[in-house]
């Protein structure tokens, strides 16, 4: 029986400062003018369809419309590139050598679990050479909900495989709160790894079934998953 490996990225595979902060940021200044800034909103396990919505509250005094999300998501995406480049970017420790070994195993599917937009997720992967671990996932572009894109996430992976995968066999990893939420709301195991910006207590609060520092003890990592 195989089994599905969902990872978040941000805080979980890789960290890149502010890349999507000042992104954001440069993309309300080129689409509306505005010199405000968004310093103030918590981006820890947030989806981009949230993250631009509340930025627009707080810079334009209100939610964007259709056309105007269209507009700032194509600016996003043009200018994420050059901000990943001189961000303080920077691979966690242990993912580089665990995705290369669980890519090896022909009974492990990976996969991604993200808030960010599909496009700015794999610009993101692409910047630490991880992105070809990775074909399918569940995205912020499919929901603006952790837990519905979950579940996109885990039913890609189910079809794309033409197997059955039992809730059991799943296992979603995260730095966030938000993470292991959606995962228990899902039915699946769920992995909490303090890389992230999240206190240690609240990822417990939510009873991960389990909690490492990082993906650096391999061992550990497939004891846990079982591989």
């Amino acid at each position: 029986m195989k089994t599905l490996l969902l990872f978040d990225i941000d805080g979980t595979l890789l960290r890149a400062e502010d890349a999507t902060r000042q992104a954001m940021n440069r993309s309300f200044h080129d689409i509306f003018g505005t010199e405000k800034t968004i310093q103030d909103i918590s981006f820890l396990g947030r989806t981009d369809p949230e993250l631009f919505q509340e930025a627009s509250v707080k810079v334009l005094g209100h939610r964007l419309d259709a056309e105007e999300y269209n507009s700032l998501v194509e600016q996003y995406l043009a200018l994420l590139p050059e901000e990943l480049k001189r961000c303080a970017f920077r691979l966690m420790p242990g993912v580089a050598q665990l995705l290369s070994l669980l890519s090896s195993n022909t009974e492990v599917i990976l996969g991604l679990e993200t808030g960010n937009l599909e496009s700015a997720a794999y610009l993101k992967l692409k910047r630490g050479d991880i992105g070809h671990y990775f074909s399918f996932g569940g995205f912020g572009s499919d929901s603006a909900d952790r837990t519905e894109l979950v579940r996109v996430a885990i039913e890609r992976g189910r079809k794309l495989n033409h197997d059955a995968i039992p809730d059991e066999n799943i296992f979603l990893i995260g730095d966030s709160p938000h993470d292991i939420v959606a995962g228990r709301n899902s039915g699946v195991n769920t992995i909490a790894v303090g890389t992230g910006r999240a206190d240690r207590n609240k990822l417990l609060a939510e009873s991960p079934s389990c909690l490492l520092p990082d993906l650096s003890d391999i061992p550990l990592f497939m004891q846990y998953t079982g591989l």
